[in-house]
Formats: structure tokens, sequence, C-alpha cells
């Protein structure tokens, strides 16, 4: 099989890299012939490893043996008359989940085979406000993607069968079934897991994701410029540093400063709707945060630095107060870690605005940036724990490789999304 073949291929492009060094600690004697191979090797890692995780797949090509109609109006007007359920998949180009759905799902042999009693109505969204206010005009609303409707028999759409992300042909099967039978609503598994697991269990979860984001390539270089800053050290010169008053004023401020920016994005998605999410996936930021990825792995190999400026570190040092801009500051870090992030805080805003709760945002991504700023905040407090930060050497070298790996695997992820 194929997807097997990648799979061993990618193990041996792991290891012809490791082989030839791409872990050896000794990034900053290279020339810069010899720091371009060596970001070559790191690529074919990352490849190795992408392929050996199924991020490189073989292409799916294989054309539906169903006849997806395009002329909707027409298409559901034939399902009315000759009494025959339907299905209408709404997709873009550029929607991700969309591309996986059409070719994992609905391509499926069993999928097919439950489909052929169904007219297949396929509209392409591509070019989303024309599209949509064609549908709007049958009484379709669609505000986000994927979407696929399901109709009954006598022309209604059936509300509680209504599919809005991906979904694998095993559990797609039964949504088949299911929709045979009229629902008022939809399933709503935010509700339902909510009212299951409780909102403590799910904060508590959203919190720990936010604390497993501060330690990824994007937010870990962070640790070394923010600190000094809350905790008013300077050159690792400890004798001007603050009170602890005063430490918890400044690290107040500045995980202030994250938790304004992640909840302000979760009342703007709840506010907009999975609409947001479907926006997300568009090629022009997919390919932004490819090249973020890209750009910050090669900081890694150092082919430069990532720092702040030396007047805007030398400011939020001062002994002054300087609380906004901390907190400012804290914002930016923030935005920073979006990259990393991104998965995680897709995943949260897609939950929220399935709820369509503002409250239920804001307290989300509360405890998101909390988690994200936990980190920085206890250690801006506990000063003593910055010595145990780990330092230079080569340990720290294979780290930093490490890093610029895993976030070149990140942008080969990113990337086959969109091609």
């Amino acid at each position: 099989e194929l997807q097997t073949a990648l799979r061993i291929a990618g193990a041996v492009f792991f290891l012809i890299a490791v082989i030839l060094g791409v872990f050896r600690p000794n990034l900053f004697e290279l020339s810069p012939l010899k720091r371009a191979i060596r970001a070559y090797l790191v690529v074919l890692a990352a490849m190795g490893i992408a392929m050996l995780l199924g991020i490189v797949q073989t292409p799916n090509k294989a054309k539906s043996p169903l006849e997806w109609r395009t002329d909707v109006e027409e298409a559901l007007q034939f399902a009315r008359d000759n009494q025959k359920p339907a299905i209408l998949d709404a997709g873009a180009s550029w929607c991700a989940s969309c591309r996986q759905l059409e070719e994992k799902t609905l391509n499926d042999a069993e999928v097919v085979k439950a489909l052929e009693n169904h007219v297949t109505i396929h509209i392409d969204m591509t070019d989303f406000d024309p599209a949509q206010e064609r549908l709007a005009k049958l009484g379709i609303q669609i505000n986000e993607l994927p979407k696929i409707l399901f109709f009954m028999p006598d022309g209604r759409l059936n509300p509680g069968a209504t599919l809005s992300d991906y979904e694998p042909p095993s559990k797609f099967l039964d949504r088949i079934k299911e929709s045979s039978t009229y629902m008022e609503q939809a399933y709503d598994p935010v509700g339902t897991w909510l009212s299951e697991k409780g909102i403590f269990i799910a904060l508590l979860l959203v919190f720990l994701a936010g604390l497993g984001v501060s330690l990824t390539p994007c937010v870990f270089p962070m640790f070394p410029i923010a600190l000094p800053a809350l905790a008013g050290i300077h050159r690792g010169d400890r004798s001007g540093q603050l009170s602890f008053s005063k430490r918890l004023a400044r690290a107040s401020a500045f995980l202030g400063g994250m938790v304004v920016t992640y909840t302000t994005l979760g009342i703007v998605s709840a506010l907009l709707g999975k609409g947001f999410g479907s926006w997300l996936q568009h090629p022009i930021v997919t390919w932004t945060l490819v090249i973020i990825f890209l750009l910050l792995a090669m900081s890694y190999l150092k082919f430069f630095n990532l720092s702040l400026p030396s007047g805007l570190t030398s400011k939020l040092g001062r002994r002054g107060d300087g609380l906004l801009g901390l907190a400012l500051f804290g914002g930016g870090i923030g935005i920073i870690a979006a990259p990393c992030a991104g998965p995680v805080v897709v995943g949260i805003l897609a939950m929220i605005s399935t709820a369509g709760n503002v409250a239920l945002g804001a307290i989300f991504m509360v405890a998101f940036s909390l988690g994200l700023g936990s980190l920085f905040f206890a250690l801006s407090l506990f000063t003593s724990m910055l010595d145990r930060l780990p330092r230079g050497g080569p340990f720290m070298e294979r780290i930093e490789i490490g890093f610029a790996i895993a976030l070149t695997t990140v942008a080969i992820y990113y990337a086959s999304t969109v091609m």
C-alpha cells in the first residue's frame, strides 16, 4: 500500500538526517553554507516525521461514483417532486475540512452505497458571498464551512442531521441513517459534553492546554526576555530586583494583557459564529502561518536572532510601574504564541462558536490565557526558579534543533491542508 510505503520512507528520511548529524550541537560554528546544509537536514527530518504521522499522504483524486448535481434549485425541486431524500454538500477550495470530507468520507464505498437513493447536490462556495446569497433565496442559511444539509423526501430541511465539521465515514454512516427521521434541533456536542463532564473539567482542560502551549517553541524563547523585565533583574544582576508586591503587580498586569487578548478573541468568535473558524482556514491565513513557522525554525538554527529591541527591553525593565506597557507586552506575547497555539485555539473557538454563547467564550479563553501565562506569572514571583531554566550549551542546542524540526513539521502540516 502506498501509504505504508510513505511511512517507511519517512522513517528512512529521519534516520538519514540523524546519521548525517542534524542534532550536532555546533550551530554557532557553522559557515553560511554548512548552516544551509543543516537546514536541509532539518527539513529532511521534518518531512520524515510528517510522513510517519500520515501528514503527507498519497493524493485521492478518484472521481466519485455518485452524481453530484450543481443545479441546486432544480435538484431540490426534483427531490421534492419525486419524494426522494436529498443531501447538499457546501464546500470551498480553500476549506481544508471540506476537502477532507469530500476525499475521505463522501468517497467512502459504504457512504456511497448509503447515499444511492439520495439526490446528491454540491455547491462550490469558494466565492462565498454570492453562493451564500444564492442559498438564502432558497431559505438556506450557511455561515460556515464545511456544511452538509439533509432534506426529507417532502423537501423539508432536517436541522438535526446537519454536519458542520469533518466526520469520518463510520460516524457519517450513522448520520445518514438518522437523517431519515426528522429532528427539530441539531445535536449539540458542546452542550452535551458540558452537561456530562461539567464546566469545571472543561475549564481545567483548557487551562492545561494553555500551559502546554507556553512550553512550545513559539513561547519558550520569550521567558529569558520577559522574566527579567517582570522581576526587575538587569543583565543577571539581582541587586535591583523589585519587591514581591511590585513583582506581583507587574506580573498581574502582564497576565492581564494576555487575558484581554484571548478573551476578546473568544467573544468575537461567539458573536460571529463558526464562520470565524472557517475564515481561519483561508489559504492566506494558512500560508501566513507556514511562513511564520519556517521563520521561527530558521531563528532556532541561528540564521538570525528573534529578540525585543534593547530600548524596549530596557524601558520594560525600569523600576517604575509601567503597568500599561507590561499589559501590552503580555498581549504581544499572546500574539506571538498564536502560531503554536493555533490548533488549540481554533479547536476552542470552534467549540465556542458552535455553542454561540458569549459568556462561555469569554470564560474559556480566560482559562486558556491564564494557563498560557501561568509560568510567566510564577517565575516572575519566585525568582529563585529562574536559575533552574536551561542555559546554553550542547544540550540546549539539541533542544533548539528539535524545536526547529517540530516547527518545520507543523509548517508542512499547514501547507498540506492547502495543497
